[in-house]
């Protein structure tokens, strides 16, 4: 669901999987106009619509200060999405071919418009990136608790790999991992059927007011604009946002404190330094690197 931000695996893997074109053209309708969710041009788009929201993590990390996690850390934290965005892209595109596929050609001869692939697309990602990342808290929250409360698992603390920074654990990975990627997949499902219900009344906004003027434009227009224009400033604000919540939240608040201390004419010095690492577990040490851009000692985690 969320992080229909993109995996560059899962748009090329999209590409072997799914070969389909879908028409915008209804019933007794002559209109040749298509809007493609497949193709050389769609794929293209796709793939570099994930590497310029990718490079918003990277901006992002390079921000964390005074504490900043280490690369092997911010490599798994950033795993979790790229691998969460491959399930739900394919969820999405999928979603939105089988809700325009022939069958639904049905619907259009009684009256009924079951919408343009692009129109569906449109939809999920307003949806994945708005109410769709407060859900994902949610139910990534609950996950959590009731992994470590019935289940009794451990090392499943978001964005704490063990005691090395530089050499994070596998296994507390991969359960981090499957409790993400479970929560993104209840929550996809929970805004599908909240599309679901509302499908008419939504897809008549999305269709007939939000991408009406779309339609005198070329497929490869609307696809830029569905597809690239409108998701990047969306999905990058998705991927930091997710990002606040599935990275250490200790090195969160430690940075947080630090912030308003600044903001409110303090400067950092040594006790601040010693008073941050002991708001750190024991289990994540602390290396300190020169950061000339800052004028100060910035520490990874």
């Amino acid at each position: 669901m969320l992080l229909d931000t993109a995996s560059l695996a899962g748009f090329l893997a999209q590409s072997l999987f799914i070969e389909t074109r879908v028409s915008r053209s209804y019933g007794d309708n002559d209109s040749d106009g298509k809007c493609e969710l497949v193709g050389t041009f769609s794929l293209i788009t796709q793939a570099f619509l994930g590497l310029l929201c990718l490079s918003s993590l990277l901006m992002k990390r390079f921000y964390e200060y005074p504490v900043r996690r280490t690369w092997p850390v911010w490599a798994f934290d950033v795993s979790k999405q790229v691998i969460g965005a491959f399930g739900v892209h394919v969820f999405n595109v999928l979603l939105s071919i089988i809700k325009t596929s022939p069958e639904e050609w049905v619907k259009a001869t009684e009256g009924e418009d079951s919408g343009d692939p692009c129109d569906w697309y449109f939809l999920s990602i307003v949806f994945d990136c708005t109410i769709g990342v407060y859900v994902l808290y949610l139910v990534f929250r609950c996950f959590n608790w009731f992994c470590k409360t019935h289940l009794g698992m451990t090392q499943i603390d978001s964005g704490q790999y063990g005691p090395d920074p530089h050499h994070p654990s596998r296994r507390a990975y991969i359960k981090q991992l499957g409790i993400y990627f479970g929560a993104l997949m209840v929550t996809k499902f929970i805004l599908y059927g909240l599309v679901e219900c509302f499908e008419t009344q939504l897809l008549w906004i999305t269709s007939k007011i939000l991408l009406a003027w779309l339609d005198e434009y070329p497929n490869e227009f609307e696809i830029f604009v569905v597809m690239f224009l409108v998701p990047i400033v969306m999905n990058c604000l998705q991927l930091v946002l997710i990002d606040n919540f599935i990275q250490n939240q200790v090195m969160k608040r430690t940075n947080a404190k630090r912030h308003r201390r600044i903001s409110f004419g303090g400067n950092l010095n040594e006790n601040d330094d010693d008073e941050s690492e002991a708001l750190l577990p024991k289990s994540s040490p602390l290396e300190e690197v020169s950061d000339a851009q800052y004028g100060s000692t910035t520490r990874m985690v």
